[in-house]
This record gives C-alpha cells, structure tokens and sequence, in this order.
C-alpha cells in the first residue's frame, strides 16, 4: 500500500475521533472568549485624556477645553456648528469596555449642553460645553474705512 493513503485515513479516523469528543464532551454551554466579561475600572484622569484626544480630533482647540481647577469639570467652548452628540458618540465608543456609562442633557435655553461619565452613581468627569459667541458686525461704516473730516 501507498504511505499517502495509510496517512490519509490515519488523519481521516483521528479527526471523526476528536469530532466525537468534541460534540461528547462537556456541554454546560459556558463558551470560551478571549474578551472578558467583567470591565475595566476607568479614572477620570484617563477619562479627561480620551475626552482631550477626542475633542482635538473633533476639531476643538486645546485652548477651547478648559478643566477647574479641584474639580471634575471641563468647560469646552464649541463652534455655532459643532454638535455635542457627535463626542457622545466617540466616547461612548472609547468607553467601550470600561465600567462607566455616558449621560448627555442639553438646556435649550442657554444654548449649552452637559455630557457626564458615570460610573454607578458616581460622577468621574463632567463636560460643560457652551457655544462660542458669534460677533456680529454693527451696521453702517466698516471699521476699515476711515470718517471723513473737515
């Protein structure tokens, strides 16, 4: 007989054999993963970094993203057209795995919005965006021409 063929079936009868045993075995439905269940305890320190990266990436200047002092807010001065959601959504991504969650409030009337990272019922990190105020030029003469006189 051919080596090839004694291999081949050799092969053949060990894998219906381990086939066998898988299926047999011990079925508690536990399924291996290589991602664990439990998350990660996150500071906010860590959270202010991500939030810092996030919003640079967003476009925001460093200057606009201003931490208090002995406090776990940050003061972000955002752009008439940048919406706020769109750093929920990055940071709800980037939190992904950790054990925090991410609640956003928006006040209408003063044109700002809140987004905080909780974990529990603790505050970690607290954003307090607010629009940068839009300059709007006066009417009449522009500042570049000067008055005539007499």
């Amino acid at each position: 007989m051919d080596k090839r063929i004694i291999i081949i079936a050799v092969l053949t009868v060990l894998a219906i054999i381990l086939t066998i045993v898988r299926e047999s075995g011990d079925s508690s439905g536990e399924s291996f993963s290589l991602i664990s269940s439990a998350k990660q305890q996150i500071s906010s320190d860590r959270i202010y970094d991500m939030a810092d990266t996030t919003l640079r990436t967003l476009g925001i200047k460093k200057g606009n993203i201003r931490p208090f002092k002995n406090r776990n807010d940050v003061r972000v001065l955002i752009p008439q057209s940048f919406d706020p959601l769109l750093f929920v959504k990055a940071m709800k991504d980037s939190l992904e795995g950790f054990d925090a969650a991410i609640v956003s409030m928006e006040n209408i009337k003063e044109k700002s919005s809140t987004v905080q990272i909780k974990r529990n019922d603790i505050i970690l990190k607290s954003f307090l965006f607010s629009k940068e105020p839009v300059t709007i030029p006066k009417k009449g003469v522009s500042p570049l021409v000067k008055k005539a006189t007499k």
